[in-house]
């Protein structure tokens, strides 16, 4: 049996879409320690255990024997031992199937297939690359976007996350998953182009602004930049979501958190997770209660997580059952 852990991934946003651009999407996020996603893969009789879990299994045992990789895969039991709800803009799908993917190419004598690989071998990347750069190297990653539909975007940046800063995370157990699967590709065909002066100002942002700041250690700088670029995101996503952020319960706590001296706030992908960036845990401890004390929020809607820098990790490989 192997266990495979992975951290997940706040979304910062993308920076491009439209006929106009050679390159689709692109974007920004960091790995965080928590959520995360654990999983146990072993071999079976059948490709059984969490039905999304095992479809993946299945996708790549699939994919792997079509294109060559191996005469065959055999099927696999998938135990998913830790996830965060799925569809709240933690990039949990990404995670899961990366992770499965890894496991199996492990179990197959594939070890050191490229990220590439793991992701097309279980449909991930299709629009953001994020989460599957992230599983490998962890920090924050920035990403160029798709020239080719049925490549993963390249990796541009990657760097480690400063590691006393914290984020806040708020995601409200009351409020609904975000968009996902035939919904998201139905709101993707219906949205506008982005500007291509609009993308111009937000890669700007991301280059110039939060990339510098963070290494620099600026978190004031890193976090106006990442609030700028998450107001011009919204305006981009407004029409399918319903305005900047995926309820208006979100704005609420946004304006709140800004009002209180932290400048870095923003949503996760399609939410319905918010983020805030605070300099060290006292800090984030101190913004998380006053939080759920003004929302009446429950202990689970809100919590604290440091980046991951490192990606995925498999505490427990090659161990097998008593």
């Amino acid at each position: 049996m192997l266990t495979v852990r992975t951290p997940c991934r706040l979304h910062f946003g993308l920076l491009a879409m439209g006929d106009h651009d050679a390159r689709q999407y692109g974007g920004v996020g960091v790995m965080v320690r928590r959520p995360d996603v654990v999983v146990h893969v072993e071999p079976s009789e059948s490709f059984a255990g969490h039905p999304k879990a095992a479809a993946f299994a299945r996708r790549f045992a699939q994919r792997a024997v079509e294109r060559g990789l191996c005469e065959r895969v055999d099927p696999v039991a998938v135990e998913l031992v830790r996830s965060p709800r799925p569809h709240t803009g933690m990039g949990t799908g990404t995670q899961m199937g990366m992770a499965i993917a890894h496991a199996m190419a492990t179990l197959s004598g594939l070890s050191d297939l490229p990220v590439e690989q793991l992701a097309s071998l279980v449909g991930r990347g299709e629009r953001s690359a994020i989460g599957a750069w992230g599983f490998v190297h962890g920090g924050l990653i920035v990403e160029g976007g798709k020239r080719d539909p049925d490549a993963l975007s390249p990796l541009l940046i990657h760097e480690p996350f400063p590691e006393p800063w914290r984020f806040v995370l708020v995601c409200p157990r009351s409020l609904e998953a975000g968009l996902a699967d035939e919904r998201e590709r139905t709101a993707f065909a219906k949205l506008p182009p982005i500007d291509p002066a609009l993308t111009a100002q937000m890669c700007r942002l991301v280059l110039l602004g939060m990339v510098p700041a963070m290494l620099e250690r600026d978190l004031d700088g890193f976090g106006q930049s990442l609030y700028t670029l998450q107001q011009h995101v919204g305006r981009c996503f407004a029409e399918a979501q319903g305005g900047i952020y995926a309820h208006p319960l979100l704005a609420q706590i946004v304006d709140y958190i800004r009002a209180q001296g932290v400048a870095g706030v923003g949503q996760s992908s399609w939410g319905p997770t918010l983020y805030a960036v605070t300099q060290d845990a006292a800090a984030a401890q101190s913004l998380a209660e006053a939080v759920r004390q003004r929302f009446e929020l429950d202990e689970g809607d809100v919590s604290i997580t440091a980046a991951d820098n490192h990606g995925l990790s498999m505490p427990l490989a090659s161990t097998t059952r008593p």
